[in-house]
């Protein structure tokens, strides 16, 4: 009995319960209470600035739990993406785009924020800046080494900032303001003294994203070589001046060894450039330079150009160093250009290697037709080594024939440095005689043969006398031989 009557009491107390929670709530939702718990927010700031030319995006969130718009006053130049949303969404991403300001003015736009059933908004001012005129009129004329201070005019409606390249420029004003009118400006722009070389530096003027430069010339100290008129020089040799404009004390050099270049007062230059020894074109770098540093890395190079005076056949190779490297394999010549009668042929050697059949021969043959004349001087190991006279001058009934024989080894040859050819008028009283002296030398020996004979070259036209070096015919051992230089020295009859 107990049992029941305490399960009735707490039933009662349940329902009184139940009961009294059904009096605390609120039985109808009205329309201010459903507007109160609507939620719109916005990240954007309250206003942006943005430049005339290549304006930078703007960027913000809008998170509602009701659809929303973002409407625009005085914006045609604003895109707005997206501008709306027909339901609700936790968070959105709002780009704004602006077009370029192609006017002189700023501009102004308000985008405003809104929702549906709510009373809350966001507003954000857009400012965009005005178009930069700016108008730059430069320095016209050169400054002078001594320095000094030129104005040039900056006209814009913005502001503006001005710079140098270099420390030796400054500038006064270096910037203005014009508050929207278009102003002119005066700048002075001041050059130190130049102690150096002619100089340039570069004038920056700039305004929001209209920028302008200008170049800047200060005359300084001269160095530099005249036009020169032709820089190739003759094969056989030339002396020549080459005018210099200098306002500083300066000195010459020069790149190749055979060629001297002299200083001549503060305005010239004068080259001796010698008969081309070589066989391979000169190529002639000379060159002016300050005589101290203060004057900073300037100088002056005028290049010139000399041509061979050698041509080649058969198994002949010009070396980088201008050397001819001439091989025993095949009838290989080198031949003066020129046609002379009486010379001094001295031929400086360099690697070699003669084999037991080496041939090396100097010799002057006809190259006029109907005349036959020979000089020869012939190394042929194992034979002999001759120096030989021989012609014939058809219809003159002169002929000679004569010849000098003595031997030489082939470690003689292998060690020779020099090999000299004379081919000289004779220095007896004996009218009409002619004087042939073959050396050579090796190893601080000098072997010789003279040969003094009746003149062939009396009534021989210049053109029939070809001098050339070579190996007359061909030698199977190897034999290859390097000449540095050769020089020919036309000796007068």
């Amino acid at each position: 009995m107990k049992s029941i009557v305490k399960t009735v009491a707490s039933l009662a107390l349940l329902l009184l319960t139940f009961s009294c929670a059904l009096e605390t709530i609120d039985s109808q939702m009205t329309p201010e209470k459903a507007r109160a718990s609507i939620r719109l927010e916005c990240s954007a700031l309250e206003s942006y600035t943005v430049q005339a030319a290549k304006p930078q995006d703007i960027s913000f969130h809008v998170s509602a739990t009701t659809p929303w718009t973002i409407t625009a006053k005085d914006a045609a130049w604003l895109t707005v993406t997206p501008a709306s949303s027909s339901v609700s969404s936790l968070s959105e991403d709002i780009i704004v785009k602006a077009a370029a300001n192609t006017g002189f003015a700023d501009r102004k736009a308000v985008l405003t924020v809104t929702g549906e059933n709510t009373d809350q908004s966001f507003t954000i001012t857009v400012t965009q800046l005005r178009k930069g005129k700016l108008v730059v009129t430069p320095v016209a004329d050169q400054y002078e080494p001594a320095g000094g201070a030129k104005t040039f005019k900056v006209e814009s409606n913005i502001a503006w900032e001005a710079t140098a390249a270099d420390e030796w420029l400054t500038l006064d004003p270096a910037s203005g303001t014009s508050e929207g009118e278009t102003k002119s400006f005066d700048v002075t722009a001041t050059a130190a003294a130049n102690s150096s070389v002619t100089r340039f530096t570069t004038v920056t003027v700039t305004a929001g994203d209209e920028k302008q430069e200008f170049a800047i010339i200060q005359k300084g100290q001269t160095l530099e070589f005249l036009p020169v008129a032709d820089p190739a020089v003759d094969r056989h040799g030339a002396t020549m001046e080459l005018g210099v404009n200098a306002t500083m004390d300066w000195k010459v050099e020069c790149d190749h060894p055979a060629v001297t270049a002299t200083k001549k007062g503060n305005d010239k230059v004068e080259v001796v450039v010698p008969w081309n020894n070589q066989f391979a074109p000169r190529t002639i770098n000379i060159t002016v330079k300050p005589t101290t540093a203060a004057y900073g890395d300037v100088s002056s190079t005028v290049t010139l150009t000399q041509d061979i005076n050698f041509s080649f056949s058969g198994h002949c190779e010009v070396l980088a160093d201008g050397s001819v490297k001439v091989y025993g394999d095949q009838a290989s010549r080198v031949k003066l250009i020129d046609a002379l009668r009486y010379v001094n042929i001295i031929i400086k050697m360099g690697d070699k290697s003669f084999g037991e059949k080496a041939q090396m021969w100097v010799y002057s043959n006809d190259a006029v037709e109907g005349t036959e004349i020979e000089i020869q001087n012939q190394i042929q190991l194992g034979k002999r080594v001759r120096v030989r006279l021989n012609g014939h001058l058809p219809n003159s009934g002169l002929s000679c024939y004569d010849s000098v024989d003595y031997d030489m080894s082939q470690s003689e040859l292998n060690a020779m440095d020099e090999y000299r050819v004379d081919v000289v008028p004779g220095t007896n009283s004996t009218e009409g005689v002619q004087h042939l002296n073959f050396s050579f030398s090796y190893n601080g020996t000098l072997r010789s043969a003279v040969l003094d004979k009746p003149s062939i070259f009396a009534d021989v036209p210049t053109a029939a006398c070809h001098y050339w070096f070579g190996c007359y015919s061909a030698s199977e051992d190897g034999t290859w031989y390097i000449v540095k230089t050769c020089d020919v020295i036309s000796v007068e009859e």
